[in-house]
């Protein structure tokens, strides 16, 4: 810790039972937050999918062999479990990764209260909880609050490995990191944010750790070269690249821009909160702060990265999810220090500066919670709609044809890509178009055709940094007699 944010917070009267009830409080927060409308929001193909990979496992304790030979990563698995016991619903798909986005407000709070204090540590599991970002993949039956957890617990890992010289916890660290690459390929940044780290520490003036030696940093390199190099020879023998089919790089195309795909990670961190983290983390390397340092590069280098990436693969905001919790803990240092650092009425200042941050979180979670539906599509809505509606031969046409058993009582769905025009015309039935803004553009000359032949039903709008909506038309041959 900076010397005098130290000396300043020494003055505090250190007193855990108070700590552990604040400790305490945030967590419970946490859990309101992420079970309250858990099962409002509509499923999305992403969580479909996730459905269809729990499906595949079938019941697993009459097959465990299964396991053996699926290996699912800890998410799926435990999501399976539940599965096991509960119909599948909206809110018991989601229950895991809720549950896992609740605990993790503990289960990181005691190591950054080492790597800094317990008022750090407090601001950053307060503003985790309050996370719109973080909320929001808690309630999605994905894997990302389990990825997200296990990569922060690496980074934490190998950090203490070199501050305390503890061989064991770079174990540790691949142990963990391994676990975090079964959830998501996203885990794969924690090699150049860890090899950024011990090149900035070896070539910067900081002192260096006391676990700074040839043993440990070999324990760190070795396997990571050893698995490039692995990968790298399969590649050349067999036309196979672990690394290349976890990016998808030969079928995912490139999808927005630089600029935009920046602009919308601003806006899933928090600008306010992504601004002073990063001041924070220039203040702590311009103070030799080794932890400072480390979660400076690991909340940058990812996002750099993947906008460097952006121009030749399928890129979204939320594969750099896991720099969420560097950015907080940047941001409470920033805060910490703003109130250790001013005396009498300038702590209002700083007190300003926090309210900033939860009057921004409390705002988010208004067009959350009561607009936009869970910042996701309302495809049940729409379905709902089109339910409504149905006559006996009408024909439903969406890009997603994977919502049939869910919403639409398993009435066949035809592609929206493989429709066009003149198969409309002559069916003689009557079509429903259920199109969303991403996907509509994947078949322009029906986009065209339906917009101006079709009869618009409805429009589900979400006030987002995207421009997200669904669209419902209905084409009626008999109208055009």
């Amino acid at each position: 810790m900076i010397p005098r944010l130290k000396s300043a917070l020494a003055n505090i009267p250190d007193k855990p039972q108070y700590q552990y009830a604040l400790l305490a409080a945030i967590t419970l927060l946490a859990a309101m937050l992420r079970f309250y409308k858990l099962g409002d929001w509509s499923f999305w193909i992403d969580e479909l999918y996730t459905l269809g990979r729990i499906k595949n496992l079938g019941d697993i304790f009459q097959n465990p062999v299964v396991l053996l030979q699926v290996r699912p990563p800890p998410s799926i698995l435990l999501m399976s479990i539940t599965g096991q016991f509960l119909e599948t619903t909206e809110w018991s798909a989601r229950l895991v990764p809720a549950l896992i986005g609740i605990v993790s407000i503990p289960l990181l709070y005691f190591p950054t209260r080492r790597m800094f204090d317990p008022f750090v540590a407090l601001l950053a599991a307060l503003l985790l909880a309050i996370s719109p970002w973080h909320l929001f993949w808690s309630q999605n039956a994905r894997s990302y609050s389990m990825l997200l957890l296990l990569y922060t617990l690496a980074l934490f890992a190998i950090y203490f490995a070199l501050e305390r010289d503890r061989p064991w916890y770079i174990v540790l660290f691949f142990l963990l990191a391994g676990i975090a690459a079964r959830e998501r390929f996203m885990a794969g940044f924690l090699g150049p944010v860890v090899v950024g780290y011990l090149l900035l520490l070896w070539v910067l003036p900081f002192e260096k750790p006391v676990g700074w030696r040839g043993r440990n940093l070999a324990l760190i390199l070795l396997p990571g070269i050893v698995l490039v190099l692995v990968d790298a020879a399969r590649y050349v023998l067999t036309d196979y690249s672990f690394f290349i089919a976890s990016m998808e790089l030969s079928y995912n195309e490139p999808v927005d821009d630089p600029l935009r795909l920046a602009s919308f990670i601003m806006f899933d961190v928090g600008v306010p909160l992504m601004v002073l983290a990063g001041f924070a983390g220039f203040y702590l390397v311009s103070q030799r702060n080794r932890a400072g340092l480390l979660l400076l590069i690991s909340a940058a280098l990812p996002v750099l990265l993947l906008l460097l990436l952006n121009p030749f693969i399928f890129t979204k905001s939320r594969y750099v999810f896991v720099t969420l919790t560097s950015w907080i803990m940047l941001a409470a240092t920033a805060v910490t220090g703003l109130f250790a650092e001013t005396k009498n009425k300038g702590k209002i200042l700083a007190a300003g500066v926090l309210m900033m941050f939860l009057i921004d979180a409390a705002g988010a979670h208004l067009l959350y919670y009561h607009v936009n539906h869970g910042n996701r599509r309302d495809w049940k809505s729409a379905f709902a709609l089109v339910n409504e509606n149905l006559q006996d031969e009408d024909v439903v046409v969406a890009w997603w044809t994977e919502f049939s058993p869910y919403y639409l009582g398993g009435k066949e769905i035809v592609a929206w890509s493989e429709m066009n025009p003149q198969t409309v015309l002559q069916s003689g039935h009557r079509y429903w178009f259920v199109l969303d803004s991403e996907t509509i553009w994947g078949n322009q000359e029906m986009k065209w055709w339906v917009e101006h032949n079709a009869e618009l039903m409805d429009v589900l709008f979400l006030r987002t940094a995207d421009d997200n909506n669904l669209h419902i038309y209905l084409y009626d041959p008999a109208r055009d007699k």
